[in-house]
């Protein structure tokens, strides 16, 4: 199999697994903050809001690439989703090469590499 290929396939593979863990991780922090509100058993732990708060790495970069330099406050409102639930992803994303940042802080920006 080619190389270039392989590295394609590869990186599908973990943004894939790293969206189920993000769905996942939400899911639980639901059920543990359900559990904690009622002193009791969560009804589901997989509620819509969580799964809404999981958004794909391919909307990441559909989102800063029609609108490059944006800040991750600004991409978040745009996607419907907690900022705080971008950090991650984004992280991934610029580790994987496929954004690049400026700035610091609440100050950076993100565009496509």
């Amino acid at each position: 199999m080619n190389e270039q290929i392989r590295r394609q396939l590869q990186s599908r593979i973990e943004s894939f697994a790293a969206d189920v863990t993000s769905i996942l991780q939400h899911a639980m922090a639901d059920a543990v903050s359900g559990a904690v509100r009622t002193g009791g058993a969560s009804k589901g732990a997989a509620t819509s809001a969580s799964l809404r708060a999981s958004v794909s790495n391919d909307a990441l970069l559909r989102e800063i690439g029609k609108k490059p330099g944006q800040r991750i406050e600004e991409i978040a409102k745009i996607l419907g989703v907690n900022s705080k639930s971008l950090k991650a992803p984004v992280a991934r994303l610029v580790k994987a090469k496929k954004l690049k940042k400026t700035g610091q802080a609440r100050g950076t920006k993100y565009r496509l590499a």
